[in-house]
């Protein structure tokens, strides 16, 4: 039976018969399944009067409110949820993760704190805790907390990823890059990986590698504007004006051209001495200035001095 037949068959007996609290059960779950999430708002919250101790209609009340974006209402439903079963791991899991939404950072490390009590090998909550003490600046537990992750579930590759950030952001760059190749080698998809060990081998000065990485990057991600920017840069630095000209005609194709595009093409035009191109697009680079990260006055500095 296809969900919407089932929808319907249900939604018939709750009008025949409102009191089928199993019938509105289901129904209100498969609302939500469905993206209805008022609707199965309201018919959790009917059955929540009649049955006030069961928490799991108070958790999933949560999690309706938590795809609405509402985390307010999510965390007062999971509080309630919380309070009735305390010792629910994915609950205050739950709990923790609407605490950090809304930026309540300390009650969510907290939170996930006492999930590891509950449920010690659970290597989302270590993940979590990491990431909530980069945003706070304690990299020293950041990075103990994704190597705990890691030890309890070694394929968690955003923990690895993560994990290379910290490293690199220590400047213990062998250890990024192992990291990083880790994260290659478990989710060979995964493009900021490629990127990221692009700027560890442009900072260490070996381009070659660079441009390798940054290929990789955009043959994973079309649309990574700042890896066609950066394989750009580097062709231009490394004289290749040709291929630089060729990775932004790419970009174009794959994406829109902006004040960056323009001012990357206006470098490629001065090295290549058509000095109208170079003004044309240093005129445009300026007229797109909202899409312009280069120094903006330096830029408009660079027109004048060209006309």
């Amino acid at each position: 039976m296809s969900d919407l037949t089932r929808f319907e068959q249900l939604k018939k007996n709750i009008e025949n018969d409102p009191t089928n609290f199993q019938a509105r059960r289901e129904y209100a779950m498969l609302c939500s399944d469905m993206g209805f999430n008022e609707a199965a708002i309201k018919h959790l919250n009917y059955l929540s009067k009649i049955f006030p101790e069961d928490a799991n209609l108070y958790f999933n009340i949560g999690i309706c409110w938590e795809k609405l974006k509402e985390f307010e209402f999510a965390l007062e439903a999971y509080k309630k949820a919380a309070e009735l079963k305390p010792d629910e791991g994915d609950f205050i899991y739950n709990l923790a993760l609407c605490y950090e939404a809304l930026n309540r950072n300390n009650e969510a490390i907290r939170a996930f704190k006492t999930v590891i009590c509950l449920e010690n090998s659970d290597s989302n909550s270590f993940f979590c805790l990491g990431c909530i003490y980069v945003k706070k600046g304690e990299t020293e537990n950041a990075v103990k907390c994704f190597k705990k992750a890691i030890s309890l579930n070694y394929s968690d590759y955003f923990a690895h990823f993560h994990l290379a950030n910290m490293y690199h952001k220590e400047n213990k760059i062998d250890d990024a890059i192992k990291e990083y190749r880790k994260v290659i080698e478990l989710s060979p998809d995964y493009s900021w990986a490629y990127f990221n060990l692009a700027q560890i081998f442009y900072e260490k000065g070996d381009y070659e590698n660079a441009i390798i990485m940054l290929n990789m990057t955009i043959s994973k991600n079309k649309k990574d504007n700042e890896a066609y920017k950066l394989l750009c840069q580097l062709y231009i630095k490394t004289g290749d004006y040709d291929m630089a000209e060729e990775v932004l005609e790419e970009m174009k194709e794959e994406s829109t051209q902006n004040g960056d595009w323009y001012y990357l093409m206006a470098v490629i035009q001065k090295h290549k001495n058509d000095n109208f191109g170079y003004i044309d697009n240093l005129e445009n680079a300026v007229a797109n200035e909202d899409s312009l990260t280069f120094d903006k006055k330096a830029v408009s500095g660079e027109l004048k001095h060209a006309r």
